[in-house]
């Protein structure tokens, strides 16, 4: 009963009121007994949201109001796909909490419906774009979007992977090299697999926190690593990182060269992240500095050699990691985001002697491919010489953009 009503609690605020869920789950059940249980029905439900809609659509002839449509979405899910708690019990506990929050008059319902559901005898739709989209819990203008980008096939291998539960690690190189990291798990028994960027995958537990929070190690994806190393910095150069909090590629950086790295951000807050980050990496020759990358600055102008454009996205290559990316995001919203993003990476030409590196964590060539490729075009002084669109492989492989840009000579 207390993981339901607590789950509860935090889809309804999610749902409701907006909250971000990894903010709301921490604030309400950071380190409570239940976490895992409660986390775990929190994510289920985010993460198959379409799918629900989808069902509730089929066990209701009119939509519930928004609480106890958030109900039986947990009901619904919880049925489906946790096998350790006995239907009765997830019934009687949904009917108590629908109760509890002042809809008395619906319990019946709510008992009824949830009693009566059986996921197995629900049909898909028969047109496959629609079914793809209930079988992989994706909206159906992002299967059609995908399916136009990258043909039925491919959309459906990659929107059809499971969700990758471990985490990326790499060591902080100013401490320990990749050997001394590999000896220092094995010594410990925790299992690890390499990665292509050169970290390690790896089961999250109280040891990996205590290296993380001592600075030895630190959380970063595979995909933000080959971004920074696609930079290629080296000694004595001046970097400029664009949209840079948490600051994880400019400490990364700065650990692969020795060069001078200015680090901005256009929320004062997020600076404060950037310079925790440096303080618990030891990190050296990193100015944080306020700067709105999508306004012109007339003090940037050509005073960097190489820029890191990681702009803000919809980041809808990273829906395992932010189960709530679906629930606000729309084609309409990604060209709004590409309008920003070609702002961020014209300004970044002009401050910039050599390179820039274009990348986001979203799979839309709307934010990808077409923001570059229009850059190009208009500004011919500008080549392209790398670009790499990676999707979600379900083994660490976040769906991610990555563009080397090079200015001619």
């Amino acid at each position: 009963m207390n993981d339901l009503l607590m789950a509860f609690e935090v889809l309804l605020a999610i749902y409701k009121d907006g909250a971000y869920s990894n903010l709301e789950l921490n604030k309400r059940v950071n380190g409570a007994s239940n976490q895992a249980i409660v986390t775990r029905l929190v994510y289920g439900v985010l993460q198959k949201n379409v799918q629900l809609e989808y069902y509730l659509s089929k066990v209701v002839s009119k939509r519930p109001s928004k609480t106890i449509a958030v109900l039986l979405k947990l009901g619904m899910y919880t049925l489906t796909y946790i096998n350790s708690i006995p239907k009765y019990a997830v019934v009687d506990s949904l009917v108590t909490i629908c109760e509890k929050y002042g809809k008395r008059q619906l319990k019946g319902f709510v008992n009824s419906t949830l009693k009566n559901f059986d996921a197995s005898k629900i049909t898909l739709p028969n047109d496959r774009f629609e079914a793809l989209s209930v079988e992989t819990s994706v909206p159906q203008w992002l299967v059609r979007t995908y399916c136009k980008q990258y043909g039925f096939d491919k959309t459906k291998e990659f929107l059809s992977v499971d969700t990758f539960t471990k985490e990326h690690i790499r060591p902080n190189i100013k401490r320990l090299n990749l050997l001394q990291l590999k000896e220092k798990l094995d010594r410990k028994n925790i299992l690890y697999e390499e990665s292509v960027a050169g970290g390690l995958f790896v089961d999250n537990n109280s040891y990996i926190k205590s290296l993380n929070e001592r600075g030895e190690i630190t959380f970063q994806s595979m995909t933000s690593m080959l971004a920074a190393q696609a930079m290629e910095v080296k000694d004595g150069e001046k970097i400029l990182d664009m949209c840079s909090a948490p600051g994880g590629k400019a400490i990364y950086m700065s650990q692969l060269a020795d060069v001078q790295i200015t680090a901005c951000d256009v929320r004062q807050h997020r600076l404060q992240l950037i310079r925790d980050y440096i303080n618990r990496m030891g990190g050296a020759n990193i100015t944080a500095q306020y700067n709105d990358g999508s306004v012109f600055n007339q003090e940037f102008v050509e005073k960097f050699d190489k820029t890191l454009c990681d702009v803000p996205c919809s980041g809808l290559g990273v829906v395992g990691k932010k189960a709530d990316v679906y629930l606000t995001a729309s084609f309409e919203k990604c060209q709004e985001l590409s309008v920003l993003q070609y702002k961020i990476l014209c300004n970044a030409s002009k401050y910039t002697k050599n390179r820039i590196v274009y990348s986001t964590c979203t799979t839309l060539r709307e934010e990808n491919y077409n923001v570059v490729g229009k850059f190009v075009k208009e500004n011919t002084q500008w080549k392209v010489s790398k670009s790499q669109q990676y999707l979600p492989d379900g083994k660490g492989q976040d769906g991610f953009f990555i563009a080397v840009l090079e200015r001619s000579k």
